[in-house]
């Protein structure tokens, strides 16, 4: 697969302080499979997985731009109630670069 990892979008979820019904209802399977499609649909970069751990899960997406990947999957994240108030980091280049931080 083509390396994509020269900017990245983190998307940090609470995975503790949403309402209960929040969690029962709504996965992170189905957040992931709808940001896969519009991050290759729209030829962004890679939706490369996540971390759950100490009560949130932290989502990894790579590509050219970040700014255009983020701005690609806001609507996506703004919808799904499992974003609510998810922590963005839209970082320009590996680790260390300069980077904006966010919460939804």
């Amino acid at each position: 697969m083509e390396s994509f990892d020269e900017q990245a979008v983190l998307v940090h979820l609470d995975g503790v302080g949403l309402p209960a019904n929040i969690y029962a209802e709504y996965d992170l399977v189905t957040l992931e499979d709808q940001l896969i499609e519009v991050i290759e649909r729209d030829g962004l970069g890679e939706f490369d997985g996540n971390e759950i751990g100490l009560g949130t899960a932290t989502l990894f997406m790579y590509g050219p731009d970040a700014e255009r990947l983020y701005l690609a999957i806001e609507t996506t994240l703004r919808a799904y109630p499992l974003c609510q108030g998810a922590q963005i980091v839209i970082r320009r280049g590996g680790p260390g670069a300069p980077q904006r931080e966010f919460r939804l």
